[in-house]
């Protein structure tokens, strides 16, 4: 990965529907812009801190619920978040006060998708060493009106260029469209986004949001201290797995029997947060006690802890997860979303309803640094009624057992993606 040792990515397909406006989906290019060496500050405002913190919120929740005891986990909670607040500007009623519930979301749709808008503002920029990018693109039925209040929020402050389509004669057709435009989104990371028949006649509209991160380590690790050794999984079990190694000055923070550690990308705008129980089989328990207050200690007290020498070990990894969250954000409590009561009138005349979320995410880990992507697909379909040592001893960072990591802009605090690895997969 020495071009691209670090891209993060996301893909949120939500389905929209639009009014009398017949533009072209602007090229990747024009919509997934930086400006050289410029980074926002990441001063938001308190709506959107506020927002930050439903999405960080979110994530805990949706990681929890996600987590299977035996497996890894890599997804990005703010795709499905961003994803759903496309459908949830448009939402009336019961619907809307369920996906606010349960997406943390902490205003009304309208208020919400302008604060969402400006952190999703913050997620552009570039440097040395580091891009962050996103875009947005809505696939529309061509005969679909949207409410003009719906298409200008969500072009003014989500940035999304428009396509015209006809999902009724070719869905097919609009799916290799959608998913072409994602694969190019995510430096082909994720090639297949929407599956087959998730597309069909019913559909009306797609919405496709992109992130794009790549970045270098900011201590990388040398391959020659790359070496095959045992990783203890959950059950005991010791598994030859390449642990990267390294001596560097690190913010390692140490209680209850967990260790953390920050590792920033160059730039140290974004950074790779692991938290690491001391015994293999800790890392259910210490999921099971996590809350989203506790979580946030972890990380707000890693800004602040003075760096120390510290002897790293981390497993170079590979992490695939892809999955249907339609169930999952159903039995969080948003039933309402999926069926045919739904009121998504906020957006259109037409009666409409969430058929799909789905989610992928790969991540790559060497010793340059990472290469991640994740997308989301909420697909809505017509209601059809029917530095320096000190003196001291060195830390011992070892993550040669399962632990769980956080991929997370340090300027906004926002969670980009969470994960837990548990081994690599059994020979």
């Amino acid at each position: 990965m020495k071009s691209t040792p670090m891209a993060a990515a996301f893909v949120a397909l939500a389905m929209l529907f639009s009014a009398a406006v017949a533009e072209a989906a602007p090229a990747l290019s024009d919509t997934m812009q930086t400006e050289p060496g410029s980074r926002d500050s990441g001063d938001l405002s308190p709506a959107g801190k506020a927002a930050v913190a439903g999405i960080n919120a979110f994530s805990l929740d949706l990681y929890k619920r996600s987590v299977t005891q035996d497996d890894n986990l890599f997804l990005s909670p703010a795709s499905v978040s961003t994803a759903v607040s496309l459908a949830y500007r448009g939402a009336v009623g019961k619907t809307a006060d369920e996906l606010r519930k349960v997406l943390h979301y902490d205003a009304a749709p309208a208020d919400y998708l302008r604060a969402s808008g400006e952190v999703f503002a913050t997620m552009n920029f570039s440097g040395e060493g580091q891009v962050l990018q996103t875009a947005n693109a809505i696939w529309v039925q061509n005969d679909l009106p949207l409410k003009p209040d719906y298409l200008a929020d969500v072009q003014t402050y989500l940035k999304s260029g428009l396509q015209r389509t006809d999902f009724r004669v070719d869905p097919e057709k609009a799916r290799g469209e959608i998913n072409g435009w994602a694969a190019a989104a995510t430096h082909d990371r994720i090639t297949d986004l929407l599956p087959p028949k998730t597309v069909t006649p019913d559909t009306r509209a797609v919405l496709v949001n992109a992130i794009y991160f790549k970045g270098l380590w900011d201590a990388p690790f040398d391959a020659a201290d790359t070496k095959r050794e045992p990783f203890t999984r959950l059950d005991g079990e010791e598994q030859p797995t390449l642990l990267m190694h390294q001596r560097s000055n690190f913010a390692v923070i140490e209680r209850g029997g967990v260790q953390a550690i920050e590792l920033p990308y160059e730039g140290e705008d974004v950074s790779l947060v692991v938290l690491l129980p001391h015994l293999p089989d800790g890392l259910p328990e210490f999921e099971a006690r996590l809350k989203d207050g506790e979580l946030t200690r972890w990380l707000n007290a890693l800004d602040t802890v003075r760096h120390h020498d510290t002897i790293l070990t981390l497993p170079k990894m590979h992490l695939e997860w892809q999955h249907e969250l339609k169930g999952t954000l159903s039995a969080m409590g948003a039933p309402t979303a999926f069926g045919d009561e739904a009121d998504f009138s906020g957006t259109a005349t037409t009666a409409l309803k969430i058929s799909h979320v789905i989610h992928e995410a790969r991540l790559d880990v060497d010793e340059e640094g990472a290469e991640a992507a994740a997308a989301t697909g909420v697909v809505m379909d017509e209601v059809i009624v029917s530095g320096t040592r000190q003196g001291t001893p060195p830390i011992i960072f070892r993550a040669d057992k399962p632990f769980l990591f956080v991929l997370r802009d340090r300027r906004t605090g926002l969670i980009l993606f969470m994960g837990r690895y548990v081994g690599p997969p059994a020979p």
